[in-house]
């Protein structure tokens, strides 16, 4: 029933450990394939002594380097109905695959189910990478997933598992130079997918120096607002047409990023802000004289960390519904 998919690229210390965590799942009958993608250490290696003793473990190749390319190769050579995504330097704990198929096939309207995670991390500076943890641990419904999506990446890759159908409906992931995860999510999200996550954390993530989250440009800042925008302005166009947009934020990088809504084609009509502030070209409106429901669409690109959930909550207590009269994205 399932497929894990588990690429590596010179992953000798962590590959061993993370192909163990799948062999000792409670769910016995799954097929990991293991996708070398152009190592040059002795991961490959690693990689062949567990395909010689356990038939469930297929080794593949592809010399394209990128993960969104192993990926998609471990795509095409997958054919069960459930696929399940692991990296080479995580573990999964061992109920793992068991709880995320019961959930599936229990909750046909379900597409797409991640998991809690536990943190680890050998990096000394890591509070920015433990406070998006937490904050990712605390979406669960379908809905928070939806209306949190253009804030970050709502659930952790490794930790997914997604009906097979949806790849062959929605496309696998671009290999393109952004997030591909988040531009998955955002891309089936933008299609109706329901996104759900199990309360109990069922993998490890482990944080280092070298994972590609923190030295890839796929990751960086600017790549997650270009992807960002791209689905955004989709999103506005389908939702608020007919309504001015209104941007929270009057700062040089709120209206950097203001700016690529607007190169998608939304025409921004006005800003706000707790403090007024010119925007040259455009109105400003004071915080506390914000249209009511259902007659604008404000959207915070406001990034200090924690200041979105009280402006969610401040706008809520104004009576603007998110998801609907407010969404934030940053």
């Amino acid at each position: 029933m399932v497929t894990v998919l588990l690429p590596f690229r010179n992953a000798a210390r962590t590959l061993d450990a993370a192909i163990a965590s799948i062999t000792a799942q409670t769910l016995r009958e799954w097929q990991l394939l293991l996708i070398d993608n152009a190592s040059t250490d002795e991961g490959a290696g690693t990689a062949a002594e567990w395909t010689a003793r356990d038939a469930r473990i297929k080794l593949l190749r592809e010399p394209a380097v990128g993960i969104a390319h192993a990926l998609n190769t471990g795509l095409f050579h997958a054919d069960t109905p459930f696929i399940a995504r692991m990296d080479a330097d995580d573990v999964s704990h061992p109920e793992r695959l068991a709880r995320q198929l019961h959930f599936l096939q229990a909750h046909p309207d379900i597409g797409v189910l991640g998991t809690r995670t536990v943190f680890t991390t050998t990096v000394e500076k890591s509070s920015g990478m433990a406070w998006y943890v937490d904050w990712q641990n605390a979406l669960l419904t379908p809905h928070d997933h939806y209306v949190k999506r253009f804030v970050d990446a709502p659930l952790a890759h490794p930790t997914v598992m997604f009906r097979r159908s949806l790849v062959e409906q929605h496309g696998g992931y671009s290999t393109e130079p952004l997030p591909e995860d988040h531009e998955l999510w955002l891309r089936w999200m933008d299609a109706g997918v329901r996104f759900a996550k199990l309360p109990e954390a069922l993998l490890t993530w482990s944080d280092h120096a070298h994972r590609l989250t923190r030295t890839h440009n796929n990751y960086s800042i600017d790549a997650f607002f270009r992807t960002k925008a791209k689905w955004l302005a989709r999103w506005v166009r389908r939702k608020a047409a007919d309504r001015p947009v209104i941007i929270a934020g009057t700062s040089g990088l709120c209206q950097a990023r203001a700016a690529l809504l607007e190169s998608e084609g939304i025409a921004v009509s006005a800003y706000t802000d707790v403090r007024p502030r010119v925007v040259a070209g455009h109105a400003f409106i004071p915080h506390d004289r914000l249209p009511p429901s259902g007659e604008a669409l404000v959207i915070s690109f406001i990034s200090q960390r924690g200041t979105g959930d009280r402006i969610a909550t401040y706008l809520a207590s104004r009576g603007l519904i998110e998801g609907a009269d407010f969404i934030l994205a940053a």
